[in-house]
């Protein structure tokens, strides 16, 4: 009987311990969950699109192809004097700095009489054969008039060029023969055009072409950079010259 009459009080006493102790962990049961809340909420900042524009040539076009010549291809700031006499034959005096924009300066000069810096420009190689990626004659495409069989003759490894993923919108646009093509092909992208465009001028440059000069060298794939095609290499010279003064003092 005297155990009857004290079970009533322990359950109580253990109900008021049990709420206790429910009470003491309920703030830090609602700090966690307000942490978990607070976390679900927090999102990582969009990725920033890089500006580009379908005709002309933007400031971070530069800026892209000097921090990639820097921390890709260093090879390019160190090549001798002898070999750019023709294209800055102040290559020696030049700072580091001034070397990374004699690149972009380079690619900007070419870009003119080769796409007239229209990032979407396709033009159709008669003269040359099919291109193996796409099994169209050979386009040349973008601000430097880069091709799909690029990436493979080349070994590109950059992976922003894909035919994969331009299929649909490149078979459109080569069999409507259009002279302007689908701005969101890859190839078209500024960005991606300039670095597949920086990849061959080092392969040129470093890897086939070693002990050429650069007009020789980069001009076994563009023919503005042939010395014997006065008019248009003149050109590239003369924007050269008003890009970057600095070779020519």
């Amino acid at each position: 009987m005297v155990y009857l009459r004290l079970f009533p009080m322990l359950l109580g006493l253990a109900m008021v311990s049990e709420t206790y102790a429910l009470g003491a962990r309920a703030p830090r049961m609602r700090r966690q969950l307000w942490f978990r809340e607070a976390r679900s909420q927090v999102q990582s900042p969009p990725r920033a699109i890089p500006p580009q524009v379908i005709q002309g040539w933007l400031p971070e076009y530069s800026e892209h192809v000097e921090t990639t010549v820097e921390a890709q291809y260093p090879r390019l700031l160190e090549l001798s004097a002898s070999r750019l006499s023709r294209v800055c034959p102040n290559w020696s005096r030049m700072e580091r700095a001034e070397r990374r924009e004699f690149w972009s300066a380079l690619l900007w000069s070419i870009s003119g009489p080769e796409s007239g810096r229209n990032r979407t420009l396709v033009y159709v190689e008669g003269t040359m054969s099919k291109d193996p990626v796409t099994g169209y004659q050979v386009r040349s495409e973008g601000l430097l008039q880069l091709s799909y069989q690029d990436i493979v003759s080349y070994k590109y490894r950059g992976g922003d060029i894909s035919w994969e993923r331009d299929r649909e919108h490149a078979r459109r646009d080569y069999d409507s023969r259009v002279k302007y093509g689908t701005p969101e092909r890859t190839i078209l992208d500024a960005y991606a055009n300039l670095n597949l465009g920086l990849w061959i001028v080092q392969r040129r440059l470093l890897d086939f072409d070693a002990n050429r000069n650069l007009p020789d060298a980069l001009g076994k794939y563009w023919y503005v950079m042939q010395t014997r095609n006065a008019e248009e290499f003149g050109r590239v010279l003369a924007n050269l010259r008003a890009r970057l003064p600095t070779c020519f003092r």
